[in-house]
């Protein structure tokens, strides 16, 4: 995936997919077509579960701790790699940053500007 220029997803920030993305599953592989640039990305098994997490509002840190509970692998491991698939999915255009406000009274926030 090239990669854009944007902040770096901070690990308490909370994430969601943006619309607009045919996705499916292909032989175990989550393969995502964008209709609004036409790209297509595989993402492999555990980016199509990394994905599927961010189908509502969540938190990196609330990702990581879900796979730690799954698989076996380090923290600190699992942590850089899932940050890096996330800004890579955020430089896409992919996943965007929710306002904080709404999450804190319990629901899904706002899409931030």
């Amino acid at each position: 995936m090239s990669k854009q220029a944007r902040p770096l997803l901070q690990p308490e920030q909370i994430i969601q997919r943006t619309e607009g993305h045919l996705a499916t599953d292909m032989d175990g592989d989550k393969v995502l077509l964008s209709l609004s640039s036409g790209k297509y990305y595989n993402m492999g098994k555990l980016g199509g579960i990394i994905w599927e997490r961010t189908a509502s509002p969540v938190t990196r840190r609330d990702i990581v701790a879900q796979l730690l509970k799954e698989y076996e692998v380090e923290p600190a491991a699992c942590d850089q790699q899932v940050a890096d698939f996330l800004q890579d999915l955020y430089a896409e255009g992919l996943l965007e940053p929710v306002s904080n406000a709404g999450a804190q009274n319990g629901g899904a926030g706002a899409t931030a500007d």
